[in-house]
C-alpha cells in the first residue's frame, strides 16, 4: 500500500514536471521578438489589402451582372459619320 502512495506521488511530479517542459516552449531572443512583431504587422496588412481588393472585385462583378441586365440607351446618330452626309 505504502509503495503504492509513493509510486502516483512520484508519477505525479513528474507529470507537472513534463507538463511545465512542454508548455514553456523555447525561449526566443529579443531581436526576434521584434521580427516576429514586424512580420505580424505585414500580414495583418497584406491582409486587409486583400480584403479591400475582394470588396472591389466583388464591387466589379455586381457592376458588370446589372450591366448586362440594364437596357443600354440608344446613342445619337453620329454626325460625322459618312451616312449622315
Amino acid at each position: 500500500m505504502f509503495s503504492v502512495l509513493i509510486f502516483i506521488v512520484v508519477l505525479a511530479f513528474l507529470a507537472r514536471w513534463i507538463h511545465g517542459w512542454s508548455t514553456a516552449g523555447p525561449a526566443i531572443a529579443p531581436h526576434y521578438e521584434a521580427e516576429i512583431a514586424r512580420l505580424r504587422g505585414e500580414v495583418d496588412e497584406l491582409n486587409a489589402q486583400v480584403l479591400r481588393m475582394s470588396d472591389e472585385q466583388q464591387f466589379l462583378m455586381r457592376l458588370l451582372s446589372e450591366g448586362e441586365r440594364a437596357p443600354r440607351p440608344e446613342l445619337p446618330p453620329d454626325p460625322h459619320s459618312e451616312e449622315t452626309a
